[in-house]
């Protein structure tokens, strides 16, 4: 038995999947995930042999999934619209996908292939990896490094567990830290990371590292804002030096005007 996973923010596209892969006995679908947080959380708990993969999705993306699981799943079939950067990635790397919409004859087609290096145990950990850091180097190509990174004597790093791997992140480089429901986006300018612990947990952690919290869902580094402005009759807008821009929360305006 082959166990799937469907992560899809469509409930269409997850509904119309799970119905292909129902006329195949020799699969289970153990879940299906709307976002790419829950995908983080079902494929390291239930671990999968497979795995359909949206790629845009909000929040966090379907290379964004497999750059946080620990788990190290045998085979994905990433399923996407039209991304010219992506569907090239995966000719590149020769990586099996569905462009939307795929007709009934190419997703047999892909399932065929799938089931068949499945079962002739070729694993595609290695392909994927050089995929997702191929995409990782694309995103970041037009940005200069450089002019974001600012260094702070004395600051520690942040330890990211990763792929069964633990990454030391300066706390000098992280721009700011998105937080969710169970996980957080720490952003720096080489790199985002999903961390499953809460913003609550994490500004403990970052009490003495001159980061403040400006709303409900975000920290960041005072270091890294280029200015602040005004915009309504109260209301703030933090802009990073990535000029990332960031709404300042009423109930956390006290914070910053402290600060300043």
């Amino acid at each position: 038995m082959i166990r799937a996973i469907i992560v899809d923010d469509e409930p269409n596209a997850r509904e119309g999947l799970s119905l292909l892969l129902g006329q195949h006995n020799e699969i289970e679908i153990i879940a299906q995930c709307e976002n790419g947080i829950s995908a983080i959380r079902d494929i390291d708990a239930l671990k999968p042999d497979l795995v359909f993969l949206d790629i845009q999705m909000p929040k966090v993306n379907g290379f964004e999934v497999l750059n946080s699981i620990n788990y190290k799943i045998p085979y994905v079939v990433f399923v996407t619209a039209y991304d010219q950067y992506a569907v090239k990635a995966f000719e590149i790397n020769a990586q099996d996908y569905l462009l939307k919409p795929f007709t009934d004859e190419r997703f047999q087609a892909v399932l065929d292939l799938a089931i068949h290096n499945l079962q002739a145990n070729n694993n595609q950990s290695e392909l994927i990896e050089k995929l997702v850091n191929s995409y990782i180097v694309h995103q970041r190509k037009n940005e200069d490094v450089d002019q974001l990174i600012k260094s702070v004597p004395g600051w520690n790093k942040m330890t990211i567990k990763n792929k069964g791997r633990i990454v030391f992140v300066d706390y000098a480089d992280i721009t700011w830290i998105e937080g969710y429901d169970y996980c957080v986006k720490v952003h720096t300018p080489a790199k985002t990371h999903v961390v499953r612990v809460t913003l609550k947990e994490m500004e403990k952690k970052l009490d003495a590292h001159r980061f403040l919290r400006i709303s409900k869902s975000a920290l960041v580094n005072m270091e890294c804002v280029s200015e602040i402005q005004t915009f309504g009759k109260i209301d703030l807008l933090v802009i990073l030096k990535d000029q990332t821009q960031i709404k300042v929360s009423r109930n956390y305006k006290s914070n910053l005007e402290k600060y300043i």
